[in-house]
């Protein structure tokens, strides 16, 4: 059965509806259009003053915080939501780019400035509905680009045909430098080039231990689930296949991740060389992994780059920033940092540059990364006081048998420590004891 289809809202309707309204609470700079599914920036004479080039996105919801939360000063001026796992309409998408966000539209005029990018992951859906909104409103004279991001390399050339690569989690590094380009007032043209740069890229793939349960459908029979250990490779964000299932553990798993991404010798993978001697990494959250378990896998995926591949990344960001509902997996992104071609700011300095999105979390800053600061504190050699002579005189013997047995009686007695503090505390002083009584023991 699916990881977990208990769910506190279970009407898919309202918990898309309300999750959308969410964003306007959370971050009093955003609207709704609660009819389309649109969060957008809140008009803001300060901030409009400039023609900024508009930057849009969307796509099934279920993904969160992509792509509501990515709506900000910064980064996405609009986002559009389908259903659950669903592409959003083009209908929706066409009101988003022509009534929702600026895009300077000056009957006549050239104008150098505005105009409107729109993001899509490489989704059949996505690239019907949102190709055929951009269609319409180009045709309504609006300035827009669209640019597809296909990063996943879950799925080999031969397996995806003509359809491509997914769009996965590194769909959200081109939103953030595309963001702060537009934000520092560049051209469409050159806003779309070098998103399009960014796309071409990077590479991504997931791995998921658990199909997702989406709120309000009947769960899913059970031969498709998978068996304890087991780990699908590549799995998509919708539940998609990957390239295989099959027991394994982390280190292997995160081998065999970066190995699809890396490997040149790999013909039915191989989609980027990543050769750059600037290289940032992010590792993100499917949903349903802990917070302390992610940051295991981060550190697992660090020191394979460093040691089999020779990859110290420039900027390591790890966390929650595209979701498959609460699906128990990761996925592993690397973004091959090339030169612009728009004589600067480089990539890695586009990810920098700040945004204000709930979504968005790189809270360290430039200065810090390029510090490379690499002092600690130690403890200050002789500067304790030194221990005076007691006197005391024992038979080491006798000393450890007793010790021991006082250890013993403290292990004997863990089942019976916990059941009491399982019913007035946490349930783990028992372990705890045990633990520290079993370490003692020195061989």
């Amino acid at each position: 059965m699916a990881s977990s289809a208990k769910h506190f809202i279970n009407d898919p309707t309202h918990l898309v509806n309300s999750a959308l309204r969410a964003a306007t609470l959370t971050n009093p700079a955003l609207a709704l259009d609660a009819d389309n599914k649109v969060v957008y920036r809140r008009p803001h004479a300060a901030h409009d003053a400039g023609k900024k080039v508009s930057i849009l996105s969307g796509g099934g919801s279920g993904h969160e915080p992509s792509f509501a939360a990515m709506v900000g000063r910064g980064m996405l001026d609009a986002a559009v939501a389908g259903t659950i796992f669903a592409s959003p309409s083009a209908e929706q998408v066409r009101v988003a780019i022509q009534a929702r966000v600026d895009h300077h539209h000056h009957h006549g005029g050239g104008g150098g400035g505005g105009g409107v990018l729109v993001t899509v992951m490489n989704y059949t859906g996505d690239v019907l509905n949102f190709g055929m909104a951009v269609e319409k409103a180009r045709a309504a004279g609006v300035p827009v680009e669209m640019v597809v991001v296909g990063d996943d390399v879950g799925v080999g050339r031969e397996k995806a045909g003509k359809v491509g690569r997914r769009g996965i989690a590194g769909t959200v590094l081109v939103h953030k430098i595309a963001g702060a380009l537009a934000a520092r007032g560049r051209s469409l043209d050159e806003v779309a080039r070098v998103a399009r740069l960014a796309a071409q890229n990077l590479v991504s793939v997931g791995a998921s231990l658990e199909r997702v349960h989406v709120p309000g459908r009947a769960v899913a029979p059970t031969e498709d689930a998978l068996a304890p250990g087991e780990v699908e490779i590549g799995m998509g964000i919708h539940n998609e296949s990957g390239s295989g299932r099959e027991k394994v553990e982390l280190p292997a798993l995160v081998g065999r991740m970066l190995a699809q991404m890396l490997d040149q010798g790999d013909a039915d993978r191989a989609f980027l060389n990543v050769n750059s001697n600037e290289v940032v990494l992010l590792v993100n959250n499917l949903g349903g992994v802990s917070v302390l378990e992610l940051g295991g896998i981060t550190a697992e995926v660090v020191d394979q780059l460093a040691r089999d591949w020779r990859i110290e990344p420039v900027r390591v960001l790890s966390g929650t920033y595209m979701t498959s509902l609460n699906g128990l997996g990761f996925s592993i992104t690397l973004l091959n940092v090339v030169n612009t071609d728009i004589g600067g700011p480089s990539m890695v300095e586009l990810l920098d540059d700040p945004a204000e999105a709930t979504g968005w979390s790189a809270p360290v800053a430039k200065q810090t990364w390029e510090e490379k600061n690499a002092a600690t504190r130690e403890a200050k050699a002789g500067g304790e006081e030194q221990a005076k002579p007691s006197g005391l005189k024992t038979d080491p013997d006798e000393f450890r048998s007793k010790l021991e047995a006082g250890l013993k009686s403290v292990i004997s007695v863990e089942p019976e420590v916990t059941r009491y503090d399982t019913i007035v505390g946490d349930g783990d002083c028992g372990i705890g004891l045990k633990r520290g009584a079993e370490g003692t023991f020195v061989a």
